[in-house]
């Protein structure tokens, strides 16, 4: 991006502090105004770095924990403003002999690659991914895909195998991310598994979505529930009341997420059923979220969530002996078993695509074959 300075009609401001650096780190609830503020800039000084960097950087994109650094020269004027704003990207603000202040942008070069990754579950799906030499973050995007066919809490079970093709992303050598799941295989008690990407879905072997009307629990799986006890207590105890819903039992804390995309009809306290979320779906289907010990900021009522978007946390709100998600399905206005409701599979590949899909599978399948899983000892 081209470097943008502030209007030479503009000019600079007058210094109000000596010669020196100052190093810090982003708070919780700093504006990029706010901590030019605190961090000893005047109102005029402030004003002068936010223009300069217009245009530079997305002030969205300001989270806790990004660092910083001011100096100002001998003059006592802001001679730089520095920004790291992420591992690949950092912008800055500098002093130009013409006496503006030039905000300018670097990114530096990443690389994708793309690995092949098996293993074993012996006590986790976690700890097996971090045994394969990879980082906790892969549960979550292997999680991802199953949602519409595996419970991670429930349906996991020690000698399940995975299979995963995933791009990661690296800078020089060091590994940034993973950016997508290409292709992957669950085999176990449960059932064998897989999916393929193709576009902007996930589809099977057959090009039949991935997608269902329903996530298969309304529990997101989590690196802080999966460290949960399993001698002290079964992560998840499923008991079925009256077909009225179902309980899971899971640490308070726990994110739970919209089983279906929807809009929210009630969000908030509902006496016996404590904080509750209700959603509205397509063809008269409702969900309702029960004993929530808070809810995700940022949302109200009469917003539309998309499946997966976590609506709020497991609590023990309202009529409640312990933490757990109380999980409802109402079809035209009455309660159902949820596990009677038949799931209707989203649009798969069709047409043209249909054959560009199946070069795909065909590739990303003889990856998934030749990745070697030791025998269980």
């Amino acid at each position: 991006m081209a470097p943008v300075a502030s209007s030479n009609a503009l000019a600079a401001a007058a210094p109000v502090g000596p010669p020196g650096v100052i190093d810090g780190k982003v708070g919780k609830t700093d504006t990029l105004g706010r901590l030019l503020k605190k961090s000893g800039l005047s109102g005029a000084e402030t004003d002068e770095v936010i223009r300069s960097l217009s245009g530079v950087l997305d002030f969205k994109t300001i989270r806790a924990g990004q660092t910083f650094r001011i100096e100002r020269g001998p003059d006592g004027r802001v001679k730089l403003f520095e920004l790291v704003v992420s591992k690949v990207r950092t912008v800055r603000a500098e002093r130009q002999p013409s006496g503006e202040l030039l905000g300018k942008g670097d990114t530096s070069q990443t690389r994708i690659e793309q690995k092949t990754i098996g293993g074993r579950i012996d006590s986790s799906l976690y700890a097996a991914l971090k045994a394969s030499g990879e980082t906790g973050a892969l549960v979550d995007f292997f999680v991802d895909v199953f949602a519409y066919d595996l419970d991670f809490y429930n349906d996991t079970h020690d000698g399940d195998t995975f299979k995963v093709v995933v791009e990661k992303e690296y800078k020089d050598t060091e590994f940034l991310r993973y950016r997508k799941i290409l292709a992957a295989e669950y085999r176990g008690k449960a059932g064998t598994f897989r999916t393929f990407a193709f576009k902007d879905g996930y589809y099977d072997e057959a090009g039949g979505s991935s997608e269902k009307s329903l996530l298969k629990t309304p529990l997101k799986f989590s690196r802080v529930s999966s460290g949960f006890d399993r001698k002290r207590m079964h992560p998840v105890l499923h008991t079925t009341r009256a077909h009225l819903g179902v309980d899971y039992a899971a640490p308070t804390g726990t994110p739970v997420w919209a089983a279906a995309a929807g809009v929210i009809t009630q969000r908030g306290d509902a006496g016996g059923a404590g904080n509750l979320v209700m959603i509205r779906h397509d063809g008269g289907i409702e969900t309702a979220y029960m004993h929530l010990s808070k809810f995700a900021e940022g949302q109200k009522v009469g917003q539309r969530v998309a499946a997966k978007t976590v609506i709020g946390y497991v609590g023990t709100t309202g009529l409640s002996t312990g933490p757990h998600l109380h999980f409802g399905v109402k079809r035209n206005g009455e309660y159902i078993d949820p596990s009677k409701l038949t799931p209707i599979r989203g649009k798969g590949v069709t047409g043209s695509d249909l054959t560009a899909f199946k070069v795909e599978v065909e590739r990303l399948d003889a990856l998934l074959s030749g990745i070697t899983i030791a025998p269980a000892t």
